[in-house]
């Protein structure tokens, strides 16, 4: 078992360097907090244009959530993310991050699901094949699976065209916020009108009920309901887990054409993104955990290192979660009394760990081919099934029976693992944050026992390839890579933590209470993960604040 890496999180405690101690001071025009895929896209995008930037990373390497670690002398494996949000087309162009070894692979498959009975169904890029497919699983969902995949791409682009830039702000709106809304408004009316009431009532309603209403088959309905819930304190008949599923249908139809699976996995993002920010002038620190953030005259001003070191800055960006950077970095006397309680009831509860597996051999799943395991494979058999795991969680248990993502990512990288060897990657839900009862350091060898379980029963002897095994839990999330609650979107996504409101009302155009301090994480719009979306819209708000 590889070691848990102790919190880069900052004291709480009170005990800064003393001011006078400080070295001598640095000055640049921005700071970014945190060198995760937001955080680089952002400082990348302010160096190219011209502000001079520093970014700061309390881990060895950058990446956040994309990084990637050994479990086990010669294996390697996608430490939290396996796959992007994916990356965002603009940011790839923008940032010419093909010129800085980002490649992507010709994949054909989304997602495919396991059947107990040994079958496996598979959800293809092409929705003639997928409904070919789908014949020999029902006869009414190959003939319905084109139209309802055209109107989850209809709708898909309609919310991703509110991704690219900040939402408005509530108080002052710029002409720039009103045309863009818009333009959004004018394609909304040229949908077709069934799209139209779809997207009206898709948002509020339970993913299982929105899939139910197109298609029959219990897996299929299962698998498509697995994007509503996917680290969401929800489960598939939760009021507004609808809106999840579209979102990440907006995030599809954001992605680089035909380049959804990155070459070499998440870190491939992180390190190109790297190249690229170095390439526009930015530095980049890393081993360098933030202690707080200073502010004069009202104003954020730079920030001071834990090892005492002060960096002046015209503007400070994070990219950490939203709750440590205002309720831990933050002196709690620059932020007005209701927007520091509002902030303490943003939700961010973790619902999901990941296990990770070095294996001597390719494990023989029943059903799957080479091709399908080397994409996302997800094993829930029906929607009651994603239903009882959820259960558990809504009383402070994990799950007896978890859903399940995994991938096997030495297929198509085979430089993680030793010839022959091989290295998966799991997600496993529910896991709650707060556990009743217990805690997660006792519980966290019996998840993963419970989750390796899970997988021998589509796999028999999986177990025996075993060599080594990560489990990481929501707990190991936050002090290990200061994902508050172990909530691996910065919080919530939900309808009241969405635009405008992400993560507060008032909030969500990357301004903060305090004037200079800005966020970019994913705890801001869109606020869907690795796609570097928010720290893109950041950057921008944060050039002009600077101009």
């Amino acid at each position: 078992m590889s070691e848990i890496p102790t919190s880069g999180v900052l004291p709480t405690n009170g005990a800064f360097p003393a001011r006078s101690a400080l070295p001598a001071r640095r000055a640049y025009d921005a700071v970014v907090i945190g060198g995760g895929v937001n955080g680089l896209t952002c400082a990348a995008m302010l160096g190219k244009a011209g502000v001079r930037t520093i970014v700061v990373e309390q881990r060895d390497e950058v990446g956040g959530c994309a990084a990637e670690s050994a479990i086990a002398p010669g294996f390697r494996v996608p430490t939290l993310a396996h796959a992007t949000g994916p990356v965002r087309r603009d940011v790839v162009e923008h940032l010419q991050l093909y010129l800085h070894g980002l490649s992507f692979l010709d994949s054909a498959i989304e997602v495919s699901s396991l059947s107990p009975d040994g079958r496996a169904l598979t959800i293809w890029t092409d929705p003639q094949r997928t409904a070919a497919g789908l014949g020999e699983w029902s006869a009414r969902d190959a003939h319905a699976w084109p139209g309802f995949h055209q109107s989850l791409g209809r709708l898909g682009g309609l919310i991703g065209s509110l991704f690219e830039s900040a939402p408005p702000s509530i108080d002052a709106p710029h002409a720039r916020d009103l045309l863009s809304l818009m333009q959004t408004l004018s394609a909304f009316r040229g949908l077709p009108k069934a799209d139209q009431w779809r997207l009206l009532r898709w948002g509020p309603m339970a993913a299982a009920d929105l899939v139910s209403e197109s298609v029959d088959h219990e897996l299929l309905r299962a698998t498509l309901a697995a994007d509503g819930i996917f680290g969401a304190m929800l489960g598939p008949w939760s009021a507004g887990s609808g809106l999840q599923l579209l979102l990440a249908a907006a995030n599809r139809s954001l992605a680089w054409p035909g380049g959804r699976v990155v070459a070499g996995g998440p870190v491939a993002v992180a390190r190109a993104l790297r190249r690229a920010a170095e390439r526009h002038g930015v530095e980049i620190r890393t081993g360098s955990a933030v202690a707080r953030i200073e502010v004069k005259a009202d104003r954020a001003a730079g920030v001071t290192l834990a090892n005492g070191e002060h960096i002046e800055a015209r503007a400070v960006v994070s990219a950490i979660d939203p709750k440590q950077t205002l309720l831990s970095l933050c002196d709690a006397d620059y932020l007005p009394p209701e927007f520091s309680w509002r902030m303490t009831h943003y939700r961010s509860r973790g619902t999901l760990a990941k296990v990770n597996f070095a294996l001597s051999a390719l494990p023989a799943f029943s059903g799957a081919t080479r091709e399908m395991l080397a994409g996302r494979v997800r094993l829930a058999p029906d929607l009651d099934y994603l239903e009882r795991a959820f259960d558990h969680a809504k009383y402070g248990r994990y799950s007896s029976q978890p859903w399940i993502e995994f991938t096997v990512p030495s297929i198509d990288n085979p430089a993680l693992s030793p010839g022959g060897a091989h290295v998966l990657s799991a997600y496993a839900q529910f896991a709650p944050y707060d556990l009743r009862d217990t805690n997660w350091d006792a519980e966290r060898e019996p998840f993963g026992n419970l989750v390796a379980a899970t997988l021998e029963r589509y796999a028999p002897g999986f177990s025996s390839l075993v060599v080594a095994r990560q489990t990481l839990t929501p707990l190991d999330l936050e002090r290990g890579w200061g994902l508050t609650g172990g909530q691996i979107f910065h919080g919530e996504l939900s309808l009241d933590q969405f635009f405008t409101m992400r993560p507060l009302l008032g909030f969500g155009d990357h301004h903060t209470p305090i004037r200079g301090l800005f966020l970019c994480s994913s705890g801001t719009h869109p606020g869907t993960g690795l796609t570097g979306g928010s720290g893109a819209n950041a950057a921008a708000v944060v050039v002009r604040a600077l101009a």
